[in-house]
């Protein structure tokens, strides 16, 4: 017992030193100015002592498309600081600060852009201040910048601080106007600017950290003094609906409508009828979020455009007479000019305050209102507007389908547009056929979402996910939400099967967007654009609205674009039809038939398997069973990384990449692959690369076979290309192929 009373007396004295020599440290170093293991008098040093709190940055959260493929993500760069003091030390006793300011000038000027004069003014005017930076141009600056700096012979007090910049592996081809894009204020910080990178801002920045310590005047921090860290929390990882592979095919089909229909612009979006989910989103002219400038951001013609939609609106009332129980698709109406009265009825005596008008005053004698739609009679609506629906009931249609109003999706920015339905009779009547108001096609696109559906009007979303990464929690999940019930699904599937007629028709106005693969039904739209009071004369809004497959539809497509064509703006319309043929193929919404004559999909879909830590033979084995496009990187003999991901979806034919342990990496043959390929293969090799054009890959800086590293940059060219070929390309199987070509037989 009393030994181990003294083990306690022992103890609380060693304890009591302890606390008794700190103590007396830190008197001696505050009061004495003398550290004490040292012995170093800290008289100097304390007089010039500085607090300093430097702040350490989350790293911003990644935003991906909805198959995990990085769409924006923080790549490292430096920020250039230059040291001024000359008391300034190093530890080999050089030179450690800018001792000649016009050399220093003269020498950084050409690497950071920057005018010489600049540099130097910014040097000298801050003299007697410890460190400075040199503003916007240096910071962010790349690995090739930093290393050309530091090769410079004889520039002193230079150095550099680690840095991040917000970079978009696919540049304007994934929906900016969506994604937005983020830059570094004026104290470093990526803050997100436009679209999802602002909207969801406080969730992708995450919480910063801060250093906190004391240093003398030398920059030093001496043992004893005070120094606090508190680590940054990393933001939230974001994952979007955006489909990578739609997407490009939107992309494709919006540049070659530009160019094949002398557009001026163009915009287009898909979304998965069931879900609401937005797979698609893209306009041409877009920008580059990687190198933007202050004209480069235009308007989002998808959400901030508002405009007459033209005859699209047609399945409004169409739908409306259906759901009221008061239509007869076989019932015979007068398709001549329809005269109207102050109460918006016909009249064919002289009371009339003006007439209406079928496109290019054309007539078809008395015909069933089927054929109103399916010709696009402008004289059928207002039929339906007077004789049929009323216009009160018509306004009620109008407000179930929430036109003319904020849709309200995910932050996307957005105008509802107006309508003058009531203010007159030539305004009640225009707006059955979509002129004389305006709306978005976002609008649209919810509006549709009913009428392609089961009645229910579903709001388009764009966020599937966000996970915190520090925990790999979910804290947001997107869903299906029902915005309002404007029709029954009885009469969502008559006017599907109404709309089939309009594509499948000899004559129906939508006939040149049948696709090869699948049955689609839809409905045209043409618009004039008002311009000056009155409209212009050479430029027309052309657009679509397509939903497939027609038995079960799961996907529409909308699109635009400004032309200088009328009456023959459905002919020769190939790139749409392209498209949809394009989802299908993607989608696996096309069948074949096995040796017993049963159904089934020429694409197979998997789970992906783990194979990091097999040997490359081995995961090759597993791959093969799946038809995988196996694509090795290094000549190694284990993996240690791949793409897609462990428990990724995986589909037959799909390119698999191998991160092999060897360091000699050889250059495959890029021809035929799509930006997602080269994204991938580079987020595993990290070879630098310029990709050039869009579509697929035609020709490479550098040879097949050739040895690389990071150090080498490899160009790629890429082009359009139809849509047979980028089958050929992508390597499906023969089978597919001809699958495609009886189904074309087929339907012609």
């Amino acid at each position: 017992m009393k030994r181990s009373n003294f083990k306690l007396r022992f103890l609380y004295l060693l304890m009591l030193g302890v606390v008794i020599a700190v103590t007396v440290n830190v008197f001696l170093v505050t009061i004495g100015k003398v550290h004490i293991r040292s012995g170093t008098s800290l008289n100097d040093y304390v007089q010039s002592v500085s607090n300093v709190e430097e702040r350490i940055f989350a790293s911003r959260g990644n935003i991906y498309d909805n198959s995990g493929t990085i769409v924006a993500q923080d790549v490292k760069t430096f920020d250039i600081i230059c040291y001024l003091d000359p008391d300034r030390l190093s530890s080999s006793d050089e030179v450690a600060y800018v001792d000649d300011p016009s050399f220093t000038a003269q020498a950084l000027a050409p690497i950071l852009g920057m005018d010489a004069n600049e540099i130097y003014e910014i040097i000298v005017s801050n003299k007697g201040l410890y460190q400075i930076e040199l503003g916007a141009l240096g910071r962010n600056l790349s690995e090739e910048q930093k290393n050309q700096i530091e090769a410079i012979p004889g520039l002193h007090g230079i150095d550099f601080r680690n840095s991040y910049k917000r970079y978009y592996p696919f540049g304007e081809t994934f929906s900016p106007q969506l994604v937005g894009f983020a830059q570094s204020d004026n104290t470093g910080k990526l803050i997100g600017k436009l679209g999802i990178e602002s909207y969801l801002n406080d969730e992708l920045s995450g919480t910063d950290g801060y250093h906190s310590y004391q240093r003398d005047k030398h920059g030093y921090i001496l043992p004893g003094m005070y120094e606090e860290t508190v680590n940054a929390i990393n933001g939230y990882d974001v994952y979007l609906t955006l489909d990578l592979f739609i997407q490009e095919a939107l992309n494709t089909a919006l540049n070659t409508t530009m160019e094949a229909k002398n557009a001026s612009r163009a915009w287009a979006a898909v979304v998965e009828i069931k879900t609401g989910k937005i797979l698609a989103w893209g306009q041409t002219p877009s920008y580059d979020p990687n190198a933007l400038s202050p004209d480069d951001v235009q308007v989002n013609y998808g959400s901030q455009l508002a405009y007459e939609p033209g005859s699209v609106m047609k399945s409004v009332i169409y739908s409306a007479a259906m759901d009221l129980g008061v239509y007869d698709g076989d019932r015979g109406f007068d398709s001549s000019p329809y005269c109207y009265t102050a109460t918006s009825g016909r009249t064919y005596a002289g009371d009339q305050l003006g007439c209406i008008y079928n496109v290019s005053r054309l007539d078809w004698g008395t015909i069933p209102l089927d054929y109103g739609l399916i010709y696009s009679s402008n004289v059928a609506t207002a039929t339906l507007l007077s004789e049929y629906v009323g216009v009160d009931n018509y306004k009620d249609y109008i407000d179930k389908y929430h036109l003319y109003q904020n849709v309200n999706s995910d932050g996307i920015d957005e105008v509802p547009g107006y309508t003058n339905y009531g203010l007159s009779p030539v305004d009640n009547i225009t707006a059955t056929y979509g002129q004389g108001s305006s709306t978005t096609m976002l609008q649209l696109l919810q509006a549709y979402t009913a009428i392609f559906g089961n009645g229910e009007m579903l709001k388009p979303y764009l966020i599937e996910k966000i996970v915190d990464p520090n925990s790999n929690t979910v804290v947001y999940q997107g869903s299906r939400k029902v915005v309002s019930n404007p029709i029954s699904a009885s009469t969502a599937k008559r006017m599907q099967d109404l709309l089939r007629r309009v594509v499948a028709e000899p004559d129906g106005t939508c006939r040149h967007y049948a696709a090869k693969t699948v049955e689609v039904m839809g409905k045209t739209g043409t618009s004039e654009i008002p311009l000056d009071g009155g409209y212009a004369e050479d430029q027309n809004i052309i657009s679509c609205m397509l939903g497939f497959p027609y038995d079960d539809p799961e996907y529409m497509v909308y699109f635009a674009y400004v032309s200088p064509e009328t009456v023959y703006y459905n002919y020769e319309i190939k790139p749409i039809p392209d498209l949809i043929d394009r989802i299908a193929l993607l989608e696996n919404l096309i069948f074949n038939e096995d040796e017993e004559g049963n159904a089934v999909k020429y694409r197979e879909k998997y789970e992906m398997p783990s194979l990091k830590s097999k040997s490359i033979n081995e995961a090759r084995t597993i791959l093969e069973q799946c038809d995988a496009d196996i694509i090795t990187i290094g000549d190694g003999s284990y993996v240690i990384d791949q793409l897609p991901k462990a428990k990724d979806d995986f589909y037959s034919y799909q390119k698999a990449f191998l991160l092999s342990d060897g360091n000699t990496i050889s250059v495959p043959d890029f021809t035929g692959w799509t930006r997602k390929d080269v994204i991938d293969y580079w987020t595993l090799s990290r070879i630098p690369f310029r990709m050039e054009g869009y579509g697929v890959v035609y020709k490479q800086s550098i040879q097949p076979g050739s040895i690389v590293d990071s150090s080498k940059e490899i160009v790629l060219y890429l082009q359009e290309i139809n849509h047979t070929e980028e089958q050929k390309q992508n390597q499906l199987t023969e089978q597919s192929e001809e699958t495609a070509t009886e189904s074309e037989s087929t339907d012609s």
